[in-house]
């Protein structure tokens, strides 16, 4: 069904009433009268600054800052989470390959595979310190990216890396 006869000139004539413009064919884009601030500075028309010519002064290059103060700290605090993993592992692993090898060739409903089981969750809770070492580690190195202290920090951040990759490597008995 067709549009009443009114609304079918209202689109239209507003289409029309939007493109007039006094004075030309088509609106202007200049701003009106009352849309320019007088005390705001408007560039002149061209490009001034789109090119290559505005070039800054030459500055010294900024002094690196110095590392963060408790790098030693946390350098001990990470240390010391590693090594304790790192004492206890052996241990740990004889326990968990003498309760598997006393599970062998018993049921699962036995005493032995029970206690081989406790032992393979207690092997695997030695090493969920390593994981906030490892992150410790990463905020550390992050705290000494682009300071003085990143180069001399540098091999002891790799040293600590192969000492958590060796631990990771040693999970399986």
């Amino acid at each position: 069904m067709p549009a009443p006869f009114p609304f079918r000139f209202v689109l239209p004539m507003l289409l029309v009433a939007g493109c007039a413009a006094s004075g030309g064919e088509y609106p202007s884009l200049n701003p009106r009268p009352g849309e320019v601030a007088p005390m705001v500075p408007r560039p002149a028309l061209g490009c001034s600054g789109c090119g290559n010519d505005i070039t800054a002064a030459a500055t010294a290059p900024a002094e690196r800052p110095s590392g963060p103060a408790d790098a030693a700290a946390r350098f001990a605090a990470i240390d010391i989470a590693i090594a304790a993993v790192e004492t206890q592992l052996p241990a740990q692993a004889r326990t968990l390959v003498e309760a598997e090898a006393a599970a062998r060739g018993t049921g699962d409903a036995s005493d032995a595979a029970a206690t081989a089981e406790t032992e393979r969750s207690r092997f695997a809770a030695l090493f969920v310190p390593l994981a906030g070492a490892a992150r410790q580690l990463d905020d550390l190195e992050d705290d000494l990216a682009g300071t003085t202290a990143e180069a001399a920090n540098a091999a002891a951040i790799a040293t600590f890396r192969a000492r958590l990759d060796a631990l990771d490597a040693a999970r399986q008995p």
